[in-house]
Protein backbone atom coordinates (compact mmCIF):
# COMPACT_ATOMS: atom_id res chain seq x y z
CA UNK A 1 0.00 0.00 0.00
CA UNK A 2 2.74 2.11 0.85
CA UNK A 3 4.58 1.87 -2.66
CA UNK A 4 1.01 2.28 -4.39
CA UNK A 5 0.47 5.39 -2.45
CA UNK A 6 4.11 6.63 -3.66
CA UNK A 7 3.63 6.29 -7.33
CA UNK A 8 0.52 7.97 -7.43
CA UNK A 9 1.49 10.54 -5.55
CA UNK A 10 4.72 10.97 -7.85
CA UNK A 11 2.47 11.50 -10.71
CA UNK A 12 0.07 13.95 -9.14
CA UNK A 13 3.27 15.99 -8.46
CA UNK A 14 4.17 16.19 -11.92
CA UNK A 15 0.96 17.07 -13.15
CA UNK A 16 0.88 19.50 -10.12
CA UNK A 17 3.84 20.89 -11.23
CA UNK A 18 2.92 21.04 -15.01
CA UNK A 19 -0.22 22.85 -14.35
CA UNK A 20 1.14 26.62 -13.23
CA UNK A 21 3.17 26.52 -17.18
CA UNK A 22 -0.41 27.28 -17.94
CA UNK A 23 -0.97 30.38 -16.69
CA UNK A 24 2.11 31.40 -18.66
CA UNK A 25 0.44 31.46 -22.08
CA UNK A 26 -3.54 30.46 -21.47
CA UNK A 27 -4.85 29.03 -24.91
CA UNK A 28 -5.96 32.30 -27.35
CA UNK A 29 -9.44 32.47 -27.67
CA UNK A 30 -9.21 34.78 -30.76
CA UNK A 31 -8.10 31.65 -32.58
CA UNK A 32 -11.54 31.26 -33.11
CA UNK A 33 -13.39 33.85 -35.92
CA UNK A 34 -16.37 33.46 -34.46
CA UNK A 35 -15.09 35.72 -31.47
CA UNK A 36 -16.31 39.31 -32.52
CA UNK A 37 -17.90 42.51 -31.45
CA UNK A 38 -21.56 44.39 -33.28
CA UNK A 39 -21.30 45.81 -36.10
CA UNK A 40 -22.31 48.81 -36.89
CA UNK A 41 -23.21 50.61 -40.68
CA UNK A 42 -24.27 54.10 -41.44
CA UNK A 43 -26.74 53.91 -44.25
CA UNK A 44 -28.07 57.00 -46.10
CA UNK A 45 -31.93 55.96 -46.41
CA UNK A 46 -33.72 58.77 -48.26
CA UNK A 47 -33.68 61.33 -46.21
CA UNK A 48 -32.95 59.90 -43.48
CA UNK A 49 -28.81 59.52 -42.14
CA UNK A 50 -29.37 56.03 -40.13
CA UNK A 51 -26.75 54.02 -38.51
CA UNK A 52 -27.63 50.54 -37.91
CA UNK A 53 -26.04 48.41 -35.72
CA UNK A 54 -26.23 43.83 -35.59
CA UNK A 55 -25.42 43.14 -32.13
CA UNK A 56 -23.29 39.48 -31.82
CA UNK A 57 -24.73 36.40 -32.33
CA UNK A 58 -23.86 34.27 -28.97
CA UNK A 59 -25.61 30.68 -30.24
CA UNK A 60 -26.91 29.17 -33.50
CA UNK A 61 -29.94 29.64 -34.15
CA UNK A 62 -30.01 32.18 -31.84
CA UNK A 63 -31.24 35.44 -32.19
CA UNK A 64 -30.09 38.94 -34.01
CA UNK A 65 -30.51 42.25 -32.36
CA UNK A 66 -31.34 44.97 -34.67
CA UNK A 67 -30.09 48.51 -33.80
CA UNK A 68 -31.21 51.58 -35.48
CA UNK A 69 -29.80 55.28 -34.06
CA UNK A 70 -31.21 58.34 -35.53
CA UNK A 71 -30.10 61.64 -36.17
CA UNK A 72 -31.84 64.66 -35.20
CA UNK A 73 -34.48 65.75 -37.86
CA UNK A 74 -35.05 61.88 -38.74
CA UNK A 75 -38.73 61.86 -39.81
CA UNK A 76 -41.21 58.90 -38.16
CA UNK A 77 -41.79 55.50 -40.42
CA UNK A 78 -41.89 52.33 -40.40
CA UNK A 79 -38.60 50.20 -41.31
CA UNK A 80 -39.50 46.97 -42.51
CA UNK A 81 -36.21 44.43 -41.99
CA UNK A 82 -35.25 41.19 -42.75
CA UNK A 83 -33.14 38.30 -42.79
CA UNK A 84 -31.75 36.50 -45.89
CA UNK A 85 -29.46 33.38 -45.92
CA UNK A 86 -27.54 32.64 -48.94
CA UNK A 87 -25.57 29.49 -47.64
CA UNK A 88 -26.92 26.12 -47.68
CA UNK A 89 -28.43 24.00 -44.46
CA UNK A 90 -29.74 20.57 -44.40
CA UNK A 91 -33.32 20.84 -43.15
CA UNK A 92 -33.14 24.59 -43.50
CA UNK A 93 -35.11 26.69 -45.56
CA UNK A 94 -33.74 27.27 -49.18
CA UNK A 95 -31.07 30.19 -49.15
CA UNK A 96 -32.02 33.23 -51.06
CA UNK A 97 -35.11 33.67 -49.36
CA UNK A 98 -36.15 36.04 -45.98
CA UNK A 99 -36.12 33.72 -43.08
CA UNK A 100 -37.21 36.70 -40.53
CA UNK A 101 -39.04 39.36 -40.65
CA UNK A 102 -39.14 42.61 -38.34
CA UNK A 103 -40.52 45.92 -37.83
CA UNK A 104 -38.78 48.94 -36.37
CA UNK A 105 -41.37 51.91 -35.47
CA UNK A 106 -38.99 55.16 -35.68
CA UNK A 107 -40.54 58.33 -33.60
CA UNK A 108 -39.29 61.42 -34.97
CA UNK A 109 -36.95 62.02 -31.04
CA UNK A 110 -33.82 61.20 -32.09
CA UNK A 111 -32.48 57.92 -30.17
CA UNK A 112 -32.37 54.28 -30.87
CA UNK A 113 -34.68 52.16 -32.04
CA UNK A 114 -34.62 47.93 -32.18
CA UNK A 115 -36.41 44.54 -33.10
CA UNK A 116 -35.31 41.22 -32.97
CA UNK A 117 -34.17 38.44 -36.44
CA UNK A 118 -33.80 34.88 -35.94
CA UNK A 119 -30.89 33.20 -37.43
CA UNK A 120 -30.77 29.70 -37.79
CA UNK A 121 -27.23 29.25 -39.42
CA UNK A 122 -23.71 29.93 -39.80
CA UNK A 123 -22.79 31.14 -43.45
CA UNK A 124 -23.45 34.48 -45.11
CA UNK A 125 -26.31 36.48 -44.85
CA UNK A 126 -28.09 40.23 -46.20
CA UNK A 127 -30.08 42.13 -43.80
CA UNK A 128 -32.32 44.35 -45.97
CA UNK A 129 -34.10 47.66 -44.76
CA UNK A 130 -37.02 48.90 -46.22
CA UNK A 131 -38.61 52.37 -45.91
CA UNK A 132 -40.82 51.84 -48.49
CA UNK A 133 -39.61 53.53 -51.04
CA UNK A 134 -36.08 51.94 -51.07
CA UNK A 135 -34.12 48.40 -50.10
CA UNK A 136 -30.61 48.99 -48.46
CA UNK A 137 -29.15 45.88 -48.63
CA UNK A 138 -26.47 45.11 -46.04
CA UNK A 139 -24.08 41.56 -46.06
CA UNK A 140 -22.77 40.22 -42.67
CA UNK A 141 -21.54 37.23 -42.17
CA UNK A 142 -22.27 34.83 -39.26
CA UNK A 143 -19.86 32.17 -38.19
CA UNK A 144 -19.94 29.11 -36.48
CA UNK A 145 -18.53 29.04 -33.05
CA UNK A 146 -15.61 26.88 -34.09
CA UNK A 147 -13.38 25.10 -31.54
CA UNK A 148 -10.05 25.61 -32.77
CA UNK A 149 -7.17 22.73 -32.90
CA UNK A 150 -4.84 23.83 -30.23
CA UNK A 151 -8.04 24.09 -28.35
CA UNK A 152 -9.26 20.75 -28.93
CA UNK A 153 -5.86 19.65 -27.84
CA UNK A 154 -6.15 21.26 -24.69
CA UNK A 155 -9.35 19.82 -23.94
CA UNK A 156 -8.50 16.47 -25.25
CA UNK A 157 -5.20 15.96 -23.03
CA UNK A 158 -6.90 17.25 -19.93
CA UNK A 159 -9.88 14.29 -20.54
CA UNK A 160 -7.37 12.02 -21.10
CA UNK A 161 -5.44 13.04 -17.83
CA UNK A 162 -8.96 13.09 -15.94
CA UNK A 163 -9.73 9.75 -16.97
CA UNK A 164 -6.54 8.19 -16.58
CA UNK A 165 -6.38 9.61 -12.68
CA UNK A 166 -8.65 7.22 -11.31
CA UNK A 167 -7.43 4.34 -13.26
CA UNK A 168 -4.07 4.98 -11.62
CA UNK A 169 -5.33 4.94 -7.94
CA UNK A 170 -7.32 1.89 -8.77
CA UNK A 171 -4.12 -0.13 -10.14
CA UNK A 172 -1.76 1.37 -7.13
CA UNK A 173 -4.58 0.14 -4.69
CA UNK A 174 -5.35 -3.42 -6.40
CA UNK A 175 -2.86 -4.39 -9.02
CA UNK A 176 -0.20 -7.38 -6.66
CA UNK A 177 2.61 -5.41 -8.99
CA UNK A 178 1.95 -2.03 -8.20
CA UNK A 179 4.77 -0.84 -10.55
CA UNK A 180 1.50 -1.26 -13.35
CA UNK A 181 0.44 2.12 -12.01
CA UNK A 182 3.08 4.15 -13.79
CA UNK A 183 1.61 3.34 -17.03
CA UNK A 184 -1.91 5.22 -16.59
CA UNK A 185 0.38 7.44 -14.36
CA UNK A 186 2.44 8.12 -17.69
CA UNK A 187 -0.41 8.51 -20.16
CA UNK A 188 -1.39 11.19 -17.26
CA UNK A 189 1.51 12.89 -17.57
CA UNK A 190 2.05 12.48 -21.17
CA UNK A 191 -1.88 14.49 -21.42
CA UNK A 192 -1.37 16.93 -18.99
CA UNK A 193 1.84 17.69 -21.28
CA UNK A 194 0.68 17.85 -24.44
CA UNK A 195 -2.34 20.24 -23.16
CA UNK A 196 0.00 22.51 -22.12
CA UNK A 197 2.27 22.36 -25.05
CA UNK A 198 -1.01 23.28 -27.16
CA UNK A 199 -2.05 26.38 -24.91
CA UNK A 200 1.77 27.48 -25.05
CA UNK A 201 1.39 27.31 -28.58
CA UNK A 202 -1.73 28.63 -29.32
CA UNK A 203 -0.82 32.44 -29.69
CA UNK A 204 2.25 31.71 -32.17
CA UNK A 205 -0.25 29.54 -34.40
CA UNK A 206 -1.11 31.72 -37.58
CA UNK A 207 -5.05 32.25 -37.65
CA UNK A 208 -6.31 30.63 -40.91
CA UNK A 209 -7.57 33.10 -43.85
CA UNK A 210 -10.38 35.03 -42.22
CA UNK A 211 -14.15 34.16 -43.85
CA UNK A 212 -15.42 38.47 -44.57
CA UNK A 213 -11.83 39.93 -44.33
CA UNK A 214 -9.26 37.71 -46.17
CA UNK A 215 -11.76 35.03 -48.31
CA UNK A 216 -14.70 35.72 -49.55
CA UNK A 217 -17.49 34.02 -46.92
CA UNK A 218 -19.29 30.62 -47.45
CA UNK A 219 -20.81 28.53 -45.54
CA UNK A 220 -17.82 25.99 -45.86
CA UNK A 221 -15.47 28.39 -44.85
CA UNK A 222 -17.94 29.85 -41.75
CA UNK A 223 -18.54 26.17 -40.51
CA UNK A 224 -15.44 25.10 -40.63
CA UNK A 225 -11.96 27.87 -41.11
CA UNK A 226 -9.74 25.53 -39.71
CA UNK A 227 -10.36 23.07 -42.77
CA UNK A 228 -7.53 21.69 -44.09
CA UNK A 229 -8.71 21.20 -47.57
CA UNK A 230 -9.41 24.64 -48.21
CA UNK A 231 -6.50 26.38 -50.30
CA UNK A 232 -4.02 28.08 -47.84
CA UNK A 233 -3.57 31.41 -49.98
CA UNK A 234 -0.86 33.78 -48.89
CA UNK A 235 -1.72 36.96 -51.76
CA UNK A 236 -5.04 38.02 -51.28
CA UNK A 237 -4.82 41.45 -53.21
CA UNK A 238 -7.22 42.58 -55.42
CA UNK A 239 -7.39 45.48 -57.78
CA UNK A 240 -8.62 48.82 -57.32
CA UNK A 241 -11.69 49.63 -57.64
CA UNK A 242 -13.03 52.54 -60.47
CA UNK A 243 -15.66 54.47 -59.31
CA UNK A 244 -18.78 55.72 -61.81
CA UNK A 245 -21.70 58.32 -61.72
CA UNK A 246 -24.23 56.90 -63.62
CA UNK A 247 -27.50 59.03 -62.38
CA UNK A 248 -29.96 61.56 -64.41
CA UNK A 249 -28.95 64.75 -63.81
CA UNK A 250 -29.61 66.84 -60.51
CA UNK A 251 -31.75 69.90 -60.00
CA UNK A 252 -30.61 72.43 -57.34
CA UNK A 253 -33.20 72.44 -54.54
CA UNK A 254 -34.76 69.68 -55.33
CA UNK A 255 -33.87 65.89 -53.99
CA UNK A 256 -32.49 63.92 -55.96
CA UNK A 257 -30.49 59.88 -56.19
CA UNK A 258 -26.77 59.54 -56.91
CA UNK A 259 -26.21 56.07 -58.75
CA UNK A 260 -22.65 54.93 -58.28
CA UNK A 261 -21.06 51.64 -59.84
CA UNK A 262 -18.09 50.26 -58.72
CA UNK A 263 -16.04 47.96 -61.49
CA UNK A 264 -12.82 46.16 -60.99
CA UNK A 265 -10.34 47.47 -62.75
CA UNK A 266 -8.53 44.41 -64.15
CA UNK A 267 -12.22 42.79 -65.56
CA UNK A 268 -14.70 45.33 -65.36
CA UNK A 269 -16.74 43.03 -63.18
CA UNK A 270 -19.20 44.57 -60.60
CA UNK A 271 -16.97 44.95 -57.07
CA UNK A 272 -19.28 43.48 -54.36
CA UNK A 273 -16.59 42.66 -51.74
CA UNK A 274 -16.83 45.63 -49.91
CA UNK A 275 -15.81 45.14 -46.24
CA UNK A 276 -17.29 47.25 -43.06
CA UNK A 277 -14.73 50.53 -43.12
CA UNK A 278 -14.86 52.75 -39.99
CA UNK A 279 -18.62 51.69 -39.44
CA UNK A 280 -20.03 52.00 -43.17
CA UNK A 281 -19.49 50.60 -46.61
CA UNK A 282 -18.74 53.48 -48.66
CA UNK A 283 -17.98 57.35 -47.31
CA UNK A 284 -18.90 59.47 -49.81
CA UNK A 285 -17.61 62.94 -49.92
CA UNK A 286 -19.18 65.50 -51.86
CA UNK A 287 -17.98 68.85 -51.76
CA UNK A 288 -20.68 71.96 -53.25
CA UNK A 289 -19.56 74.75 -55.29
CA UNK A 290 -20.14 76.96 -52.44
CA UNK A 291 -17.46 74.65 -50.81
CA UNK A 292 -20.48 73.00 -48.80
CA UNK A 293 -19.46 69.35 -47.24
CA UNK A 294 -21.44 66.16 -47.49
CA UNK A 295 -20.51 62.68 -45.64
CA UNK A 296 -23.32 60.39 -46.89
CA UNK A 297 -23.15 56.85 -46.84
CA UNK A 298 -24.75 55.21 -50.21
CA UNK A 299 -26.90 52.30 -49.65
CA UNK A 300 -26.22 49.27 -51.12
CA UNK A 301 -28.78 48.27 -53.82
CA UNK A 302 -26.97 45.22 -55.92
CA UNK A 303 -23.80 44.04 -56.07
CA UNK A 304 -21.62 47.11 -57.56
CA UNK A 305 -24.60 49.28 -57.34
CA UNK A 306 -25.02 51.96 -54.46
CA UNK A 307 -27.60 55.33 -54.26
CA UNK A 308 -26.94 58.63 -52.07
CA UNK A 309 -30.28 60.37 -51.48
CA UNK A 310 -29.36 64.26 -51.46
CA UNK A 311 -30.68 67.71 -51.75
CA UNK A 312 -28.01 69.75 -53.85
CA UNK A 313 -27.80 73.34 -52.52
CA UNK A 314 -26.81 75.14 -55.78
CA UNK A 315 -26.17 74.50 -59.29
CA UNK A 316 -23.32 74.03 -60.79
CA UNK A 317 -20.13 71.20 -60.75
CA UNK A 318 -19.81 68.79 -57.61
CA UNK A 319 -16.35 67.27 -56.54
CA UNK A 320 -17.35 64.00 -55.12
CA UNK A 321 -14.84 61.00 -53.94
CA UNK A 322 -15.46 57.41 -51.82
CA UNK A 323 -13.26 56.17 -49.15
CA UNK A 324 -14.29 52.15 -49.09
CA UNK A 325 -12.36 49.07 -48.16
CA UNK A 326 -12.35 46.20 -50.71
CA UNK A 327 -11.88 42.66 -49.11
CA UNK A 328 -8.16 42.25 -49.95
CA UNK A 329 -7.35 45.12 -51.32
CA UNK A 330 -6.97 47.49 -48.46
CA UNK A 331 -8.54 50.90 -48.23
CA UNK A 332 -8.71 52.86 -51.14
CA UNK A 333 -9.97 56.70 -51.66
CA UNK A 334 -11.47 56.55 -55.31
CA UNK A 335 -12.62 59.72 -56.98
CA UNK A 336 -15.04 60.43 -59.85
CA UNK A 337 -13.34 61.36 -62.58
CA UNK A 338 -15.17 64.29 -63.06
CA UNK A 339 -17.23 64.88 -60.13
CA UNK A 340 -20.89 65.94 -61.29
CA UNK A 341 -23.17 68.87 -62.60
CA UNK A 342 -26.27 70.29 -60.85
CA UNK A 343 -28.96 72.21 -63.12
CA UNK A 344 -30.26 74.91 -62.37
CA UNK A 345 -32.60 75.83 -58.99
CA UNK A 346 -33.31 77.27 -55.61
CA UNK A 347 -30.18 78.06 -53.94
CA UNK A 348 -29.45 77.49 -50.60
CA UNK A 349 -27.74 79.41 -47.94
CA UNK A 350 -24.22 80.14 -48.20
CA UNK A 351 -21.44 78.55 -46.32
CA UNK A 352 -19.29 80.68 -44.45
CA UNK A 353 -15.66 78.89 -43.32
CA UNK A 354 -13.75 79.32 -40.65
CA UNK A 355 -10.48 81.38 -41.59
CA UNK A 356 -7.27 80.49 -40.23
CA UNK A 357 -4.01 81.88 -41.71
CA UNK A 358 -2.25 84.23 -39.51
CA UNK A 359 -4.50 84.10 -36.69
CA UNK A 360 -4.45 80.67 -34.96
CA UNK A 361 -7.61 81.24 -33.41
CA UNK A 362 -11.59 81.15 -34.81
CA UNK A 363 -15.16 80.80 -33.64
CA UNK A 364 -18.20 80.56 -35.11
CA UNK A 365 -21.49 78.58 -33.91
CA UNK A 366 -23.42 75.66 -35.27
CA UNK A 367 -26.78 75.81 -34.65
CA UNK A 368 -26.48 76.09 -30.38
CA UNK A 369 -23.14 74.99 -30.49
CA UNK A 370 -20.26 77.73 -29.83
CA UNK A 371 -16.70 75.83 -31.88
CA UNK A 372 -13.84 77.77 -31.57
CA UNK A 373 -10.90 76.31 -33.96
CA UNK A 374 -7.69 76.47 -33.09
CA UNK A 375 -4.25 75.69 -34.95
CA UNK A 376 -0.60 75.37 -34.62
CA UNK A 377 1.72 76.69 -37.16
CA UNK A 378 0.53 75.50 -41.00
CA UNK A 379 3.97 74.87 -42.38
CA UNK A 380 4.38 72.45 -45.14
CA UNK A 381 6.01 69.32 -44.06
CA UNK A 382 5.32 69.75 -40.77
CA UNK A 383 3.01 68.62 -38.52
CA UNK A 384 0.25 71.01 -37.98
CA UNK A 385 -2.86 70.70 -35.09
CA UNK A 386 -5.64 71.70 -35.62
CA UNK A 387 -8.56 71.34 -32.97
CA UNK A 388 -12.35 71.92 -32.53
CA UNK A 389 -13.50 72.59 -29.40
CA UNK A 390 -17.62 72.19 -29.28
CA UNK A 391 -19.24 73.62 -26.50
CA UNK A 392 -17.37 73.92 -23.31
CA UNK A 393 -18.62 70.00 -21.82
CA UNK A 394 -18.05 66.41 -22.42
CA UNK A 395 -20.82 64.92 -24.38
CA UNK A 396 -19.95 64.28 -27.80
CA UNK A 397 -20.98 60.94 -29.34
CA UNK A 398 -18.80 58.55 -31.30
CA UNK A 399 -20.07 58.65 -34.74
CA UNK A 400 -18.35 56.28 -37.40
CA UNK A 401 -16.37 54.82 -34.19
CA UNK A 402 -14.90 57.95 -33.75
CA UNK A 403 -15.22 61.11 -31.78
CA UNK A 404 -14.17 63.77 -35.11
CA UNK A 405 -13.46 63.40 -38.59
CA UNK A 406 -11.67 65.83 -40.72
CA UNK A 407 -11.45 66.13 -44.48
CA UNK A 408 -8.30 67.99 -46.02
CA UNK A 409 -8.44 69.09 -49.94
CA UNK A 410 -6.16 71.31 -51.23
CA UNK A 411 -4.22 73.30 -52.34
CA UNK A 412 -6.46 75.45 -54.20
CA UNK A 413 -6.04 77.73 -56.72
CA UNK A 414 -9.51 79.12 -57.59
CA UNK A 415 -12.30 80.04 -54.82
CA UNK A 416 -14.63 81.11 -57.38
CA UNK A 417 -15.76 77.23 -58.21
CA UNK A 418 -14.89 75.50 -55.14
CA UNK A 419 -15.69 71.89 -56.17
CA UNK A 420 -14.45 72.10 -59.44
CA UNK A 421 -11.13 73.40 -57.78
CA UNK A 422 -11.38 70.06 -55.29
CA UNK A 423 -12.12 68.17 -57.66
CA UNK A 424 -8.28 68.86 -59.47
CA UNK A 425 -6.83 69.54 -56.46
CA UNK A 426 -3.83 66.88 -55.74
CA UNK A 427 -4.58 66.11 -52.07
CA UNK A 428 -7.29 64.55 -50.67
CA UNK A 429 -7.19 63.78 -46.64
CA UNK A 430 -9.49 62.04 -44.11
CA UNK A 431 -8.14 61.75 -40.49
CA UNK A 432 -9.77 60.71 -37.59
CA UNK A 433 -10.25 61.73 -33.68
CA UNK A 434 -10.49 59.72 -30.79
CA UNK A 435 -10.91 63.53 -28.72
CA UNK A 436 -9.51 65.22 -26.35
CA UNK A 437 -7.40 63.40 -23.10
CA UNK A 438 -7.64 64.45 -19.44
CA UNK A 439 -4.59 65.51 -17.86
CA UNK A 440 -2.08 62.76 -16.28
CA UNK A 441 -1.37 62.17 -12.43
CA UNK A 442 1.02 65.50 -11.28
CA UNK A 443 -0.28 67.96 -13.71
CA UNK A 444 0.59 66.97 -17.17
CA UNK A 445 -1.37 66.68 -19.90
CA UNK A 446 -1.39 63.91 -22.02
CA UNK A 447 -2.14 65.44 -25.27
CA UNK A 448 0.47 67.78 -25.00
CA UNK A 449 2.90 65.04 -24.90
CA UNK A 450 4.73 65.02 -28.42
CA UNK A 451 5.44 61.68 -29.24
CA UNK A 452 1.42 60.86 -29.58
CA UNK A 453 0.38 60.95 -32.83
CA UNK A 454 -2.77 63.67 -33.41
CA UNK A 455 -1.40 65.37 -30.13
CA UNK A 456 1.99 67.00 -30.39
CA UNK A 457 2.19 70.53 -29.31
CA UNK A 458 -1.32 71.12 -28.30
CA UNK A 459 -3.58 70.50 -24.83
CA UNK A 460 -7.15 69.40 -25.49
CA UNK A 461 -9.32 68.30 -22.33
CA UNK A 462 -12.32 65.95 -22.15
CA UNK A 463 -12.67 62.42 -22.37
CA UNK A 464 -10.90 60.41 -25.07
CA UNK A 465 -12.90 57.59 -26.79
CA UNK A 466 -10.52 54.25 -26.12
CA UNK A 467 -10.81 51.64 -29.14
CA UNK A 468 -12.08 48.23 -28.20
CA UNK A 469 -10.36 45.05 -27.26
CA UNK A 470 -10.55 41.73 -26.91
CA UNK A 471 -13.32 41.64 -28.68
CA UNK A 472 -15.49 44.10 -26.98
CA UNK A 473 -17.56 46.83 -28.71
CA UNK A 474 -17.48 50.47 -29.28
CA UNK A 475 -19.40 52.66 -27.68
CA UNK A 476 -22.26 53.70 -29.69
CA UNK A 477 -24.30 56.59 -30.23
CA UNK A 478 -26.08 56.72 -27.39
CA UNK A 479 -23.38 57.68 -25.57
CA UNK A 480 -22.45 61.23 -25.23
CA UNK A 481 -19.45 61.67 -23.12
CA UNK A 482 -16.21 62.83 -24.99
CA UNK A 483 -15.18 65.97 -26.13
CA UNK A 484 -15.30 68.70 -25.82
CA UNK A 485 -11.74 69.34 -27.38
CA UNK A 486 -11.55 67.19 -31.08
CA UNK A 487 -7.92 67.64 -31.62
CA UNK A 488 -6.50 65.93 -35.39
CA UNK A 489 -2.64 66.29 -36.66
CA UNK A 490 -1.66 66.31 -40.32
CA UNK A 491 1.04 67.17 -41.98
CA UNK A 492 0.05 68.85 -45.57
CA UNK A 493 2.57 68.36 -48.38
CA UNK A 494 2.37 71.50 -50.34
CA UNK A 495 2.38 75.16 -49.22
CA UNK A 496 -0.64 77.00 -50.23
CA UNK A 497 -4.63 77.46 -49.80
CA UNK A 498 -6.77 74.27 -48.22
CA UNK A 499 -10.31 73.45 -47.84
CA UNK A 500 -10.91 71.42 -44.37
CA UNK A 501 -13.89 70.02 -42.67
CA UNK A 502 -14.17 68.76 -39.03
CA UNK A 503 -17.43 66.84 -37.88
CA UNK A 504 -18.36 65.68 -34.61
CA UNK A 505 -21.51 64.79 -33.27
CA UNK A 506 -23.55 66.66 -30.85
CA UNK A 507 -27.12 65.71 -29.31
CA UNK A 508 -27.36 63.54 -32.25
CA UNK A 509 -27.03 66.18 -34.93
CA UNK A 510 -23.51 65.92 -37.05
CA UNK A 511 -22.32 69.06 -36.90
CA UNK A 512 -19.77 70.56 -39.87
CA UNK A 513 -16.87 73.34 -39.31
CA UNK A 514 -15.96 74.39 -42.53
CA UNK A 515 -12.34 76.00 -42.47
CA UNK A 516 -10.17 77.62 -44.79
CA UNK A 517 -6.17 77.30 -43.87
CA UNK A 518 -3.53 78.93 -45.45
CA UNK A 519 -0.70 76.70 -45.59
CA UNK A 520 3.26 78.36 -45.47
CA UNK A 521 6.53 76.96 -47.40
Amino acid sequence: MTAARRIVRCGLLVVAGLLPALTVMPVAAADSPSFGGDISVAQTLGDRELTVMLRRITSIPGPLRVDVVTHTGTAAGRLAVTAIPYGAAKNLPAPGAATAHGDIELAATAGMYSTDLAVDRAGPWELTIDDGVRVARIPFAVPAQVTSPPERLVYGGFLIAGVLLPISVLIAVRARRTAWALIPVGGMVAGVAVAITAALLSSTLPLPPQPGVQLDPSTDNLTNPYDLGQPQLSDYSRQPVLLTVGNDPLTAGRPGDLRLELTDAATGAAVDDLMIHDSALMHLLVIGPGGDLRHLHPIRIAPGRYEAHLIPPAPGRYALSAELARRGGGVQLVRAVTGFTVGAGSVGAPVNPVRLGGNTTASTVLGDTPVTVTATAARAGAPTTLSARFGDRSDLQPWLGMVGHMIVAGPITDDSDIAAAVQNSPIWGHAHSMGGMPPMPGGHDMAAMGDMPGMSGHSSEGAMLMPPVNGDSAPDETVAAYGPDVPFTYTFPAPGHYRVWIQAERNYTVLTVPIVLEVSR
